[in-house]
């Protein structure tokens, strides 16, 4: 039986108390009043226990919810500088491959034009035709660099804005997730301390309306 019910029962006690004849006071049970108010006191404790157990609780939900939310948010930069790390890699390798390619390229023309130089004409016309391989090749080892470096760019800027999207999903999850359990604990506390307050309320009435009916006994 909660404090409540047992509230219930006195004033059920006060109800039906006998008029006193020529006198506005009433005859109770005093005795049954009192073994009330000694069960109200043996079970006052209690709800104040189970009160505070239920503040403890959903302070734990609160915390547990806090530390879930704060192990997403790592996971999410994590994540997110896993994918830029990646990226970063990937243009590395693309950029060294290029800077590599052009390299062969232009050692290849060299070695190409050295072949060929022999008499004065012979020398000239290689000359020229080296010269003009090793432009092209130029040309074209810019050409590869500048792609590759493109590509490389692409790929990082890509991977960042996959990062950042990561990060503002968990930060919203994390943020979204800490005001709905912060607003069903305050709901719970709140109902919680209601009903404290009410049952110590009540009691006091009690407590006034069995000093009256003392009082006119």
């Amino acid at each position: 039986m909660n404090v409540q019910e047992i509230l219930d029962l006195i004033e059920e006690v006060l109800d039906n108390g006998s008029s006193i004849p020529f006198s506005s006071k009433i005859a109770v049970d005093v005795d049954a009043i009192r073994s009330h108010v000694n069960e109200i006191r043996l079970e006052l404790p209690v709800e104040i226990e189970k009160a505070q157990e239920i503040v403890e609780h959903y302070n734990s939900i609160v915390k547990k919810a806090s530390t879930e939310a704060s192990v997403t948010t790592s996971t999410a930069h994590k994540q997110a500088d896993e994918i830029v790390g990646a990226a970063k890699e990937k243009a590395k390798g693309i950029v060294g491959n290029a800077e590599a390619n052009s390299k062969a390229t232009l050692a290849a023309a060299t070695e190409q034009a050295r072949k060929m130089v022999g008499t004065t004409e012979i020398a000239r016309l290689a000359q020229e035709y080296s010269d003009k391989v090793r432009s092209q090749a130029a040309k074209d080892a810019q050409t590869i660099v500048k792609n590759a470096e493109e590509e490389a760019a692409a790929i990082v800027k890509d991977a960042n804005i996959k990062a950042e999207t990561v990060k503002q999903n968990a930060a919203e999850w994390a943020s979204n997730l800490r005001q709905v359990t912060t607003r069903f604990v305050s709901d719970i506390m709140k109902n919680s301390d209601d009903v404290l307050s009410q049952s110590i309320t009540e009691i006091r009435k009690a407590r006034q309306s069995i000093q009256a009916a003392v009082d006119k006994r």
